[in-house]
């Protein structure tokens, strides 16, 4: 670039106003509790646009991230295990699910003991509650 072509610019931008909006919030948070089976579970979801992350433990930790999407000529949606032990698929089970269910890219890292299959049906009953009850707060 020549200088110019540089003083062009310049008295380009110089001629042309700016207008500034103000910016719509992209993200959001939204956190519940529930007891199953006497362990209080915990639930954080990030809402994104068109999409949203859930996390669900017991104690503070995320050991594993899976991330399911809607697969474009097949009613299953696709999933992947991005984080953790890949032989675990409680995430990559959830994640699918959810997204079959909204539609969404769903991330999901569900860390919570997978020996009992009733505490994890329980504990996705309560996430479509939530969902059901307040979409809102799942995506934008």
């Amino acid at each position: 670039m020549c200088a110019a072509d540089v003083k062009a610019d310049f008295n380009m931008t110089e001629k042309t106003k700016a207008t500034v909006e103000e910016a719509q919030p992209t993200l959001g948070v939204h956190c519940f509790s529930e007891r199953v089976f006497e362990q209080a579970v915990h639930f954080q979801v990030l809402k994104l646009k068109d999409s949203f992350f859930l996390w669900v433990g017991l104690q503070p930790s995320m050991a594993n991230l899976a991330v399911a999407l809607p697969a474009r000529f097949d009613s299953i949606p696709s999933t992947s295990a991005l984080l953790g032990e890949f032989s675990d698929t409680t995430s990559c089970t959830l994640a699918q699910k959810l997204c079959k269910h909204t539609g969404k890219q769903v991330f999901v890292s569900c860390n919570l003991p997978t020996q009992d299959g009733m505490f994890l049906v329980e504990v996705e009953k309560r996430i479509h509650k939530e969902i059901k009850d307040n979409p809102e707060k799942f995506w934008l």
